[in-house]
């Protein structure tokens, strides 16, 4: 019995401990998530900054012509002579390569088979999305999609790193209208 009260003694003393010692918690307010935002804005705007500088020293050591668009998306549109404009809603069915810019192959259609989407329904990364905007059927375009445009923070989950850039070849195989 001696050895309960001790034991309930020293137990209900280390609750007290605990107890005081522990700090109030603190409530989260309306300005503490406005600053954090800010934080994040900024932290996003430095992000998008490097990662546009780090292409830019790769077109310079790759020695490649390329055109900035205003999201950030670089690209070198090599025409077919088609006239088929691709759309949002149109069905286009692309040949393409991804890798990173160490020269690291991701996805290709060699090995996947070609990419059959329809265009402005998502699925795909954004920046390709853009380009294919800016393309004919049988035309070739190099990409240089920045993580925004691409898959972002958390990469892929499989082959894309986080923050990756992506160096992407793509050529528009076929495009079939919405409007028809």
């Amino acid at each position: 019995m001696k050895r309960f009260i001790t034991f309930a003694l020293v137990l209900v003393s280390i609750c007290g401990l605990i107890c005081c010692n522990s700090k109030p918690k603190r409530v989260v307010t309306a300005d503490d998530i406005r600053r954090f935002e800010e934080r994040n804005i900024e932290v996003n705007k430095e992000i998008v900054k490097l990662k546009q500088d780090t292409i830019k020293q790769f077109i310079e050591d790759h020695q490649l012509t390329m055109t900035k668009t205003g999201s950030g998306l670089w690209y070198n549109l090599k025409p077919s002579g088609d006239t088929t404009s691709i759309h949002s809603g149109d069905m286009v069915q692309i040949a393409y390569n991804v890798r990173l810019l160490n020269g690291k192959l991701c996805y290709s259609s060699d090995s996947s088979g070609l990419k059959k989407f329809k265009v402005g329904q998502g699925g795909v990364e954004s920046g390709l999305e853009e380009m294919l905007l800016l393309m004919h059927k049988g035309d070739t375009a190099e990409m240089l999609i920045p993580p925004h445009l691409a898959h972002g923070l958390m990469g892929d989950q499989k082959k894309i790193p986080t923050l990756a850039i992506l160096h992407y070849f793509v050529i528009v195989k076929d495009c079939q209208q919405a409007n028809q």
